[in-house]
């Protein structure tokens, strides 16, 4: 009996490669992605990612979901996949700082900011009071 050490397997990967980010949000959309349709029952049943957030937020204590929902920040990645997939380079370049200028701007963020000075005097610990 024969059995092969190596197995070559040839993937073409056409444009419907764009399309699975966007599966994430939406899982019907399999369906739409040639050699997935076997797997469009299982998407019909289940929850993208915006639903599983409002779901795993809504199982937390009433007084912490309010905090919860703010402390929502959408990655200029995760919203811009096809601009990413197309290769704006630009777009790239960028968000990162955009991203960081954001978060940078909230309130809630700067109540976390602590000097060298502050680490130096109480420790790796801090983190943790600071930012619990």
């Amino acid at each position: 009996m024969y059995v092969p050490t190596t197995i070559l397997w040839t993937i073409e990967i056409g444009a419907d490669r764009f399309k699975i980010p966007d599966v994430l949000f939406n899982p019907s959309l399999v369906q739409t992605i040639p050699g997935m349709e076997s797997s469009a029952e299982i998407a019909s049943s289940a929850r993208g990612l915006p639903q599983m957030v409002v779901e795993s937020i809504n199982k937390c204590d009433v007084d912490i979901r309010r905090e919860l929902y703010s402390s929502i920040l959408e990655s200029p990645q995760a919203a811009r996949v096809k601009v990413l997939a197309s290769g704006n380079a630009t777009e790239r370049r960028f968000s990162v700082w955009i991203g960081g200028s954001i978060l940078a701007s909230l309130g809630s963020f700067q109540q976390m900011w602590f000097s060298k000075s502050e680490y130096e005097e109480h420790g790796a610990s801090y983190i943790q009071r600071k930012c619990p």
